[in-house]
C-alpha cells in the first residue's frame, strides 16, 4: 500500500514538473531590447552592401536601393514592423562592422560577412543563419598568362596579390600561398578603395576576394572586363550570413527564422506572386506557414502573419537570388550551392513545426 502511495506521489510530482516546464516553454515571448528599440524608433538599423557589395546609391527599377543583402534587411523590417521600407541602411567597412554592431549602431549586420569560429565565439556576436554560400578566389589580368595560381611555378613567374588588412580574406590567402609554396607576394591595404585602385592601375597582379564579389569587380571596376578572368582556384569556404549581438536571444531568433522563412516559402512553392491566393486557398502546410490557421508569431512576439508579410514584400529565397544575382542580371550567377537542398544545393530550412 505504501509502495502504491509512493508511486502516485512521485508520478504526481513528475507530472507537475512537466506541466510547469511546458507552461514556461510555450508561454508567449515578450519583446526583447532590440525589437523594443526597433519598434520605438519605427525603423530597422541594417548594415548591408549592394547586391552583395556595391554602394548605397545603387537603385533597382522600382526605385529601391538594390541588393541581395538589402532584401534580407527588408524581410526583417517586414516581419517586425510590417513595413519593408522602414529601414535605415548603414554602410560599414570590414574594419568597423563588428564594433558598430556591438555598440548598437546597427541592429543586424548583413554585408557578406563570413561566419567563423572566432567571430561567433569571441566578438560578442552570433550568426543567425547563412544566406549565401561562397568561396574565396582570384581575379587576374589575362596577360599574366595563367588560369590557376599553380601555373606560376611552371612559368617561373612571380605575382603580387592585393588584400585588405584585418580580414579573413587576408588570412586565407597567406595560408594558401604558404601551404602551396606559391611565388606570390602579399600586399596589404587599409581600405578597399586603396586595394581596388592598386589592382586597376597594375600595382598588383591578383585581387582576391569572395567569388561572387570578383564577378562584380570584373564587370564594374576594371577598365575592360574582357582583359581579366577569374582563376580556377577556390581556396576557402565562405558561409556568408546575418550577425546580431549575443545579448538578445529573441532578436537572434527573429533574424534567424526570417531568413529561414524565405527558404521555407520556396520549398512550399510560395512566392510573392501567389502568396495572396495560397494564404486563403493553399494546402494546410502553406496556410499554416502564412499564419492563416496557427499561432506562428507568438513565440517571437510578432504578428501571426509575419511570414506572409516577408514573402509579400521580398519574395522567397529563389526570387531574391534571381532578382539580384541570377542569369537575367549583369552578374549572371547560377544558384550552385545556393540552390535548395532538394536541387543539389545547401539551402535548407528547419521545419516550421
Amino acid at each position: 500500500m505504501k509502495t502504491k502511495k509512493r508511486i502516485k506521489k512521485h508520478l504526481f510530482l513528475g507530472l507537475s514538473i512537466l506541466a510547469a516546464f511546458q507552461l514556461n516553454v510555450l508561454k508567449p515571448a515578450h519583446a526583447g531590447p532590440t525589437l523594443d528599440a526597433t519598434r520605438a524608433r519605427g525603423s530597422l538599423l541594417c548594415s548591408s552592401a549592394g547586391r552583395l557589395h556595391t554602394d548605397p546609391n545603387d537603385y533597382s527599377d522600382a526605385g529601391k536601393i538594390a541588393g541581395f543583402d538589402r532584401d534580407f534587411c527588408r524581410a526583417i523590417a517586414a516581419a517586425t514592423l510590417n513595413n519593408e521600407s522602414a529601414i535605415q541602411f548603414t554602410q560599414l567597412i570590414p574594419q568597423n562592422r563588428f564594433q558598430a554592431l556591438q555598440e548598437g549602431a546597427v541592429d543586424v549586420l548583413i554585408r557578406s560577412t563570413t561566419w567563423t569560429f572566432s567571430r561567433d565565439t569571441s566578438l560578442g556576436v552570433h550568426f543567425a543563419a547563412t544566406n549565401f554560400y561562397d568561396g574565396q578566389g582570384f581575379i587576374a589580368p589575362k596577360n599574366l598568362g595563367i588560369t590557376k595560381l599553380g601555373q606560376l611555378k611552371s612559368l617561373k613567374k612571380k605575382a603580387i596579390a592585393c588584400v585588405e588588412k584585418n580580414t579573413t580574406t587576408r588570412d586565407n590567402v597567406v595560408r594558401y600561398v604558404r601551404d602551396k609554396a606559391l611565388p606570390v607576394e602579399i600586399m596589404e591595404f587599409n581600405t578597399f578603395e586603396e586595394l581596388r585602385y592598386s589592382f586597376i592601375t597594375g600595382k598588383c597582379d591578383l585581387y582576391t576576394a569572395d567569388l561572387s564579389y570578383l564577378v562584380e569587380v570584373r564587370l564594374q571596376d576594371v577598365p575592360n572586363p574582357d582583359d581579366y578572368l577569374i582563376l580556377d582556384d577556390v581556396i576557402s569556404k565562405e558561409p556568408l550570413g546575418a550577425a546580431v549581438r549575443d545579448d538578445d536571444p529573441q532578436w537572434f531568433n527573429i533574424v534567424r527564422w526570417v531568413i529561414f522563412a524565405t527558404i521555407q516559402a520556396e520549398e512550399l512553392g510560395i512566392s510573392s506572386h501567389n502568396v495572396e491566393d495560397l494564404r486563403k486557398n493553399g494546402n494546410l502546410a502553406q496556410m499554416h506557414f502564412l499564419g492563416a490557421e496557427r499561432d506562428l508569431g507568438k513565440s517571437l512576439d510578432l504578428s501571426d502573419d509575419w511570414a506572409y508579410q516577408v514573402i509579400k514584400s521580398v519574395g522567397n529565397f529563389g526570387e531574391i537570388f534571381e532578382r539580384n544575382l541570377g542569369p537575367k542580371t549583369i552578374y549572371n550567377l547560377d544558384r550552385g550551392l545556393n540552390n535548395l537542398w532538394t536541387k543539389g544545393g545547401l539551402i535548407y530550412a528547419p521545419p516550421f513545426n
